[in-house]
């Protein structure tokens, strides 16, 4: 699930050694952890995958699936009849990276969980945009696990800029970055 590997962590904190297997545990976990706040701001998984979809049918001619870009869809099927369609101009259904499926010659079904799709959406590689969100809150929270605001020992005293970074909070420019990352609802 995470967006970058913890070597790339390990490079963006600019630590010469590698990780320990305790360290290799640590930088796994904040990454997914970055994953999963960015996941949570997009309201979907962003690395590539199959999923299945059930939709509720629209009555019109296009139906558009949850997660996206689309990649590749295996199969589309009505679940009242049970018929399989095909894909293709001339078939019956065409669909685009933005994740719409386009019926020809006629509407979905007009019902509740009418509609099975399996599909692939989702990016590979992931941008690095993402990977250098993912970076940054992994990195923040490693460098201030505490999630302290200022700290001072002796006559040596430091301070963050942002203290809530070790929560793995997203920043106002974060946010506007993952916006063209939403999911659909």
């Amino acid at each position: 699930m995470a967006y970058a590997t913890a070597d790339q962590l390990r490079l963006w904190l600019r630590l010469d050694e590698a990780f320990t297997a305790d360290e290799q545990e640590q930088a796994e976990l904040l990454l997914d952890l970055a994953a999963g706040a960015i996941e949570d701001e997009t309201g979907q998984p962003l690395e590539q995958a199959d999923d299945v979809a059930v939709l509720d049918g629209s009555g019109t001619g296009k139906l558009i699936l949850p997660r996206w870009p689309v990649t590749a869809i295996a199969s589309v099927t009505l679940l009242d009849s049970g018929d399989v369609l095909t894909e293709g101009v001339q078939e019956d259904y065409t669909w685009s990276k933005a994740g719409i499926l386009f019926r020809r010659c006629g509407r979905w079904p007009c019902e509740p969980q009418a509609v099975e799709v399996d599909y692939t959406a989702g990016y590979s590689p992931v941008p690095a945009g993402l990977q250098r969100i993912a970076l940054r809150l992994a990195g923040d929270a490693w460098n201030n696990p505490a999630r302290l605001a200022s700290e001072t020992l002796g006559d040596h005293a430091r301070s963050w800029a942002t203290p809530g970074e070790a929560n793995m909070e997203l920043s106002e420019a974060d946010r506007r970055t993952l916006t063209q990352y939403k999911a659909r609802t």
